[in-house]
């Protein structure tokens, strides 16, 4: 795969004016259009709604990212929208998720669900971030068993009555509209009998009782992000409500959409690791302490390495994965790799910058502090971490995910997979209650995937100005070191290969 010029300059554009400067590179002024700022305002416990960070945003066309011109977006593809976020998540990581969702769990199923009237409805009101809407899947009582959900609609004449409750929708206290998944069918338990609709929030539904969305929730992190439960008490729907065909709510609805949006969280996810990397090298360079600055001792040094070599290894199973959905692929499994890698990686690694700052790391008004919280829940939205394990092993077995194996552990590979084979069957690992070997290969798996796509898809069009190692070679190096030690355990670290890559990391700008 290759990079072309518009990735190129969605990633400036973005990075710029998350920076605050304009497209000439002349600092913005105003206070008003001011992310910093905004950052203060919004971006803590019962503030206000972020709506001029949204159309700030919206004005540079990442409202509507993969909305078609037809409808008023900017018709970028999805390794577009995959940089767009890293990049706000760089800067601001509840700001982007306002975002996130109204692109990835929200536009995307009404562009491909939707008839033409919803289209041209909401569409070109999302697009120029003139409302947002809401992704409703969740319950009280159903989590990532998201198959068995309560939510029922009743048809009765003209149209449903849903009863039920959604929780931990995020937009949801703002939103003009919901995407609602139901049950249709209560004589199927499982994802065959569910429907996809799309309500819009109507004040008198709102003053009747029948459909009550609450206020946000005090969370720990992305605070600008507000998240709020809904409750229906047989709250009429006309037909016309309906999104896509009754009973294929789940499959093409609710699992395509949230493959689609975990792109969006692994993008999520490399911000994060790209700005604790970056805020720590920063710090360690400058503070002094026994005799020097803390960067040359490995017990700092190398945590920044980590934090690099995640930040890129993230970028490269992300970048692979938006592009194969660009291509029309089959991509859910590759979603899986780098959302399970960047959302694991995001929270360690920014606890080791939280570390490395030391006491000040744990004040509330310092950047750091705000990437551990944001980082929280990244493990746990769009399919939680044991639910992309299950995903990418049971893709490894089934032969939907491939790669080659290096000689000098390919009889370990070989035989690992072998007994992950016999203990699972056609069975999900997530049905076992001897979860331990399919789930630690689960983490091993995205080494040995991004190891090999570094030296195949990526051989003759290494990103480098995306990357912080420009030598893929020493990335590779690395890869393979941390590979030996999931295989072997304990295994003696290469110390001058992890010192040449703390002075390359030293010098990386992009």
């Amino acid at each position: 795969m290759r990079l072309l010029e518009e990735h190129f300059q969605i990633r400036d554009l973005v990075r710029m004016r998350m920076a605050d400067l304009d497209p000439a590179g002349k600092k913005i002024q105003d206070e008003t259009k001011n992310i910093s700022e905004m950052i203060k305002k919004y971006e803590r416990h019962n503030a206000p709604f972020a709506w001029p960070f949204v159309r700030e945003m919206a004005g540079l066309g990442l409202c509507g990212i993969n909305i078609p011109d037809e409808y008023g977006g900017a018709g970028m593809d999805n390794l577009s929208g995959a940089i767009a976020m890293v990049e706000m998540c760089r800067v601001w990581p509840g700001g982007a998720l306002i975002l996130g969702v109204g692109n990835s769990l929200v536009g995307d199923p009404l562009f491909r669900l939707g008839n033409e009237a919803q289209k041209k409805k909401w569409l070109p009101k999302l697009a120029v971030g003139k409302i947002l809407g809401s992704f409703g899947l969740t319950e009280p009582n159903h989590g990532s068993d998201a198959a068995h959900i309560e939510t029922y609609a009743e048809l009765v004449s003209g149209g449903f009555l849903i009863s039920g409750e959604k929780c931990f929708i995020t937009n949801a206290p703002v939103a003009k509209f919901l995407i609602v998944f139901a049950r249709t069918d209560r004589s199927i338990k499982d994802h065959r009998g569910v429907s996809a609709f799309l309500i819009p929030v109507m004040r008198v539904d709102k003053k009747s009782g029948a459909l009550k969305i609450g206020k946000p929730e005090q969370k720990l992190g992305l605070h600008a992000a507000h998240m709020g439960s809904v409750v229906f008490t047989n709250l009429f729907v006309p037909e016309s409500c309906l999104l896509g065909q009754l009973g294929n709510g789940f499959g093409k609805g609710a699992m395509a959409t949230l493959n689609h949006g975990r792109n969006w969280i692994a993008a999520q996810g490399t911000g994060i690791l790209d700005a604790v990397a970056q805020l720590s090298l920063k710090h360690a360079q400058n503070r002094t302490a026994f005799g020097g600055p803390i960067i040359v001792r490995s017990g700092v040094g190398d945590p920044i390495v980590k934090m690099a070599m995640a930040a890129d290894i993230s970028r490269i199973l992300l970048f692979y994965s938006a592009w194969l959905e660009d291509q029309g692929a089959e991509f859910s499994h590759y979603a899986s790799l780098a959302k399970l890698f960047s959302s694991e990686k995001a929270w360690g690694m920014a606890h080791e910058a939280q570390r490395i700052f030391g006491g000040s790391g744990y004040l509330a008004e310092m950047e750091v502090a705000r990437f551990v919280l944001d980082s929280l829940p990244l493990d746990i939205y769009e399919g939680a971490s044991n639910v992309q394990r299950s995903n990418i092993v049971r893709a490894w077995v089934d032969g939907k995910i491939s790669f080659n194996t290096p000689p000098f552990y390919k009889q370990e590979i070989d035989n690992q997979k072998e007994r992950v084979v016999k203990q699972l069957g056609e069975k999900s690992a997530l049905l076992l209650e001897d979860q331990r070997l399919p789930f630690e290969t689960a983490d091993i798996l995205p080494w040995l995937v991004a190891k090999d796509l570094i030296q195949t898809e990526f051989s003759e069009s290494w990103p480098k100005e995306f990357m912080w190692f420009k030598n893929p070679s020493l990335l590779v190096a690395l890869i393979h070191e941390q590979i030996k030690k999931d295989l072997h355990g304990a295994v003696e670290r290469n110390g001058s290969l992890w010192t040449e890559a703390k002075e390359h990391v030293k010098t990386a700008a992009f």
